[in-house]
């Protein structure tokens, strides 16, 4: 995301995020703490990219980055780890037609319960609050 930054056409970010941050339930069995680790592992990553796009943005807003390098950037985030919390992480494995159709069913329907609370916000501002998302 970080090349995003500066040279994106669009100040647009949006993210489909698949992978939980909070769990509901504590993984109890060795399979659930692995599959629970390599989520925490992979929003490591996504958690550090949010840092980055809103220190850039904060700077932008400060006057303390140049307007003509580098560019706000408003980030959207679809959470499908609701609809998706009852997956285990073996389901990746899984590449069956009526599983992939399950997935499609699922992000339609987050997608348009995204739309329909923020479709008004595109172009205007962010629909996720980076800072909250990391403290």
């Amino acid at each position: 995301m970080a090349s995003l930054i500066g040279t994106a056409v669009s100040r647009e970010t949006p993210l489909v995020q698949i992978n939980p941050i909070e769990r509901t339930t504590v993984p109890t069995s060795a399979k659930e703490i692995l599959e629970r680790m390599s989520e925490i592992t992979f929003n490591a990553s996504l958690l550090r990219e949010f840092r980055a796009i809103d220190f850039v943005n904060r700077m932008l807003d400060q006057g303390r980055l140049d307007p003509g390098v580098y560019r706000r950037s408003r980030v959207h985030r679809v959470d499908a780890g609701k609809a998706l919390e009852n997956f285990s992480a073996s389901t990746k494995f899984d590449t069956s037609r009526a599983f992939f159709e399950e997935l499609h069913a699922a992000g339609r329907e987050a997608a348009g319960e995204w739309l329909q609370a923020h479709f008004d916000d595109i172009g205007v501002r962010d629909t996720v609050d980076l800072r909250a998302q990391f403290q």
